[in-house]
């Protein structure tokens, strides 16, 4: 037996079943260049968005780098007033102390060439005295020399943290 070849014409079902398979195959190619467009539009949003945040981390650890150098100056410079005022507060105190010395040394010669116990008494109380008055007087001197050290020390440490305060309650820029 002898089988018939026939040829039969594409049927409406084989016709469906066609464009079905090339509407999915579009589809499917659409889907595919849409998601790889995405995923470049995402990588590249991501890219910017790291490389904004990590201008704005930059922009901040200059900020701070700047505000502790700042600081720093600030102190160095407090301390340096502070060592000046000492320093001078220190030669108040020697030469007053050295004056003190000079005039104890004096009156010890007065009194050594007193003629009687009265004038000794006399002489002794004009020194206490005056000894007592020049202590009170260089007292005030020196803690007049104390209070000015103090303020002008602060005031670069006031300046440092006004200005701190100030650029830190203000958003890093862009």
């Amino acid at each position: 037996m002898t089988s018939k070849k026939t040829t039969t014409a594409a049927t409406p079902v084989d016709a469906a079943v066609t464009a079905s398979k090339e509407t999915l195959e579009q589809m499917t190619k659409i889907g595919q260049e849409t998601a790889q467009k995405n995923l470049e539009q995402a990588v590249t949003m991501a890219k910017e968005n790291v490389e904004k945040a990590s201008q704005t981390v930059f922009k901040g650890y200059d900020q701070f780098n700047t505000l502790a150098q700042g600081n720093y100056d600030a102190v160095s410079k407090s301390f340096g007033i502070v060592s000046k005022g000492l320093e001078d507060v220190s030669k108040a105190w020697m030469a007053f102390t050295q004056s003190t010395v000079d005039s104890t040394v004096g009156f010890s010669k007065q009194v050594l060439a007193a003629k009687s116990l009265n004038e000794v008494v006399d002489m002794q109380n004009t020194f206490t005295k005056s000894a007592f008055d020049a202590f009170v007087a260089e007292g005030t001197k020196i803690s007049e020399m104390s209070v000015k050290t103090a303020s002008q020390a602060i005031e670069p440490l006031k300046a440092r943290v006004d200005e701190t305060v100030e650029t830190l309650s203000r958003p890093l820029a862009a």
